[in-house]
């Protein structure tokens, strides 16, 4: 996919990189992130808020977080924690892969303490959209 990026636009600079190994400063107006999230690890969700904090000179960042019924996120946590597996809640293993699912408020109090502000917020069926806004 880089490939074809760099051969359409040749005089874009494009990297390929975790968010969280994020490290430019100020380099975007602004940061999309949509069906991402759920792939971080739990303990690395207020690096990512970091570093996408820090790398967006113009403070708006627009994330959404899907959510998962809480009923399913017990099941999980049962389910992983009877095989002996060292997970926390909301942690899903599906298909050998790794989902996590914050609550709201796991999302907001992180926004909040990487100087993040929730501008705008909604909810639906499967997913919660935060804008997040620099303090």
């Amino acid at each position: 996919m880089l490939a074809e990026a760099r051969s359409k636009f040749p005089e874009v600079g494009l990297e390929k990189v975790g968010l969280q190994e994020l490290r430019t400063e100020g380099a975007f107006d602004a940061a999309i992130c949509v069906d991402a999230m759920e792939n971080v690890f739990p303990e690395d969700w207020p690096r990512v808020l970091a570093n996408l904090r820090r790398g967006v000179s113009g403070g708006l960042i627009y994330l959404t977080v899907e959510q998962v019924a809480d009923s399913a996120i017990r099941e999980a946590f049962a389910q992983a924690t009877a095989a002996g597996l060292p997970v926390v809640q909301g942690v899903t293993l599906r298909g050998g892969g790794h989902d996590y699912y914050p609550t709201v408020e796991q999302v907001t109090g992180w926004l909040r303490a990487t100087g993040l502000d929730v501008a705008d917020e909604a909810r639906a069926a499967a997913a919660t959209t935060a804008v997040g806004t620099s303090s």
